[in-house]
């Protein structure tokens, strides 16, 4: 009796450890800034004269976004908001996605776009400061689950360049 105790205590301790092994990259990934915008996003509701409008949705999870975009004179993003529903990392992803984005040029949005994929995918220490406080997205790359999380705005925004006009779908899983 007394050997499964010990058993069942020093698996308990193993299991109890790897979860405090995992407290730092949880509280990276959950930075103040990202709870913010996922509690309150900016530029989220509707964009009545958008030229794009992007249903994206990460089957995976359950996220779903809206991105309407309305572009300038030069195919610039001159506006650009969301709707929809989805975790923490989603929501604030498109939030601050459109904060960054809203009057760049195409070719900005395209850079930024590499940019931000790079972050949350590759193993690099040094985030581009072009990317201002998108960096804090940079945690999400230690749980590729939520990489397609992240990624649901930017693909979304991408769909739209692509677009031009009208409304069009985009999906984290592949057809």
């Amino acid at each position: 009796m007394l050997r499964i105790s010990l058993q069942r205590f020093a698996q308990h301790d193993r299991q109890r450890r790897a979860f405090l092994l995992m407290i730092p990259e949880i509280e990276e990934l959950y930075q103040e800034v990202i709870l913010d915008h996922s509690r309150r996003p900016r530029n989220f509701g509707e964009l009545p004269d958008a030229a794009v409008v992007v249903h994206g949705d990460n089957p995976a999870c359950g996220d779903e976004i809206h991105l309407a975009v309305k572009f300038d004179a030069n195919g610039g993003l001159e506006d650009i908001k969301f709707s929809g529903r989805g975790c923490a990392i989603s929501q604030a992803s498109a939030s601050l996605m459109t904060m960054k984005l809203k009057g760049k040029s195409r070719a900005e949005v395209m850079e930024m776009l590499r940019a931000f994929h790079d972050l949350v995918t590759a193993d690099t220490s040094e985030a581009p400061k072009t990317l201002g406080d998108l960096r804090v997205m940079q945690g999400v790359r230690k749980f590729p689950q939520r990489v397609k999380c992240a990624m649901l705005a930017w693909r979304a925004v991408q769909q739209a360049f692509e677009q031009g006009s009208g409304e069009a779908t985009v999906s984290t899983e592949p057809a």
